[in-house]
This record gives structure tokens, sequence and C-alpha cells, in this order.
């Protein structure tokens, strides 16, 4: 191998090895490295941006169009006031919270609008369209139902006011008793989907350790 090569490849293996010692607790190594990757790409995020929104933005083609003028200015002026957020003084640093709260909102609302394209609608025209199990419907209605339930169940676990002090022992009328049920059925199904959620995570972290060992063990062996 050639010297740039050996020396890529030495440094790789270095900050890998400084990712896996985290495993025996925090040290500088990994911070360090957790700086290295964090810095390299959020810059590597601003020159993307710069180079393809910032730039053609502000191009002498593009500032001859009304519109595009003044998108642009008000761009430059949001990002300005976004910049007094590094002030020291608490005054100005408010200035920039707008254009976070912007910037926040407008996220936020995307992502929104992307579940709800992507997950929710897709899930609910699929309901009319089951065909699990042919031969008996009635499941794929009940399923139907006990997703809905469960839902629902969430929904009134995450919801505040509905604490089990409001009534005590006997005085707890029956439609109390049900809710407090459903409640905690949405409980149990958001703890497992959490733990399913943790255990697809912790599946994949072991399947990167796995490739980056095999992978360092292919480079020097």
């Amino acid at each position: 191998m050639s010297l740039p090569t050996i020396l890529g490849a030495l440094m790789a293996t270095l900050l890998t090895l400084a990712i896996f010692s985290r495993a025996f607790g925090a040290n500088r190594a990994f911070r360090w490295v957790s700086y290295l990757l964090l810095g390299s790409g959020a810059g590597y995020v601003a020159a993307i941006v710069l180079r393809q929104v910032l730039l053609p933005a502000i191009a002498p083609d593009s500032l001859r169009i009304p519109l595009q003028f003044g998108v642009t200015l008000t761009s430059l002026v949001l990002i300005a006031l976004l910049g007094l957020r590094f002030a020291s003084s608490p005054a100005i640093r408010a200035w920039g919270l707008p254009p976070l709260g912007l910037l926040a909102g407008v996220g936020g609302a995307l992502a929104l609008a992307g579940a709800m394209r992507g997950a929710l609608l897709p899930q609910l025209m699929a309901v009319n369209h089951l065909h699990l199990t042919p031969r008996f419907p009635v499941l794929d209605a009940l399923s139907v139902v006990i997703a809905t339930l469960t839902s629902l169940g969430v929904l009134l676990y995450l919801l505040p006011g509905l604490d089990e002090k409001e009534a005590s022992g006997e005085e707890r009328p029956v439609a109390f008793r049900l809710l407090q049920g459903w409640r905690l059925w949405g409980y149990w199904a958001l703890m497992l989907a959490l733990g399913a959620l943790l255990a697809s995570t912790a599946g994949a972290r072991i399947t990167l350790l796995i490739e980056r060992v095999q992978w360092l063990l292919g480079l020097w062996f």
C-alpha cells in the first residue's frame, strides 16, 4: 500500500478505537472524536447549504427577478438575526428568537405533514383493503378495532389530568375504573412499542460493531 493509504487506514483505525473506548466509560478520546464527528458533519452541511442554496440565491441573474430578490433579502435578514443568538448580551440574543422559532415551526410542520402523508394516511386507507385472512374477514375487522382501541389507550395515558388520585377505593365509578384500565392497556402497549424500538436500535448498533470489527481485521490481517 502507498503511504497515504497507510496513513488513512491508521487514522481510521485510531478514530474507530476511540469511539469503541466509550464502552469503558467517558474519556477525552471519545469526546474529541465526537466533537470531530459533529464538527465535520456540521461543516459538510454548511458547505452544501452555502454552495447549493445561498450562493445561487445571491447570484446576479437571480437578483434581477423581483420576487427572488425579496425572498433572498428576507432570508439574509433572518440569517443575520439567527447569528445574534451567539451574542453575549441577553438583550441582543433575544432578537434571534423569531427566526429560531420560525425554523422550529417550519421543521415541525414539515415533519408532521410527512408523518401524515407517509404513515397515517396510508394506514387509514389500507383499512379498506385488508386481506390478511381472506377466509375469516371478522379477524380483519377485529384487528382494526384492537389497533384503534390501543391507539386511543396510548393517547389517554399521555393526556394530563386523568390521575388515579381523582377517586379512591370504593368511591370510584365504573366508568372511571374502565378508563383507568384502558389507560393501563395503552401504557403497556407504549412500553411494548418502545421496547421493540430499543431492541431494533440495539440490533443495529451490534451489527455496526460487527461490521467495524470485520473491517479492522480485514484491513490489518
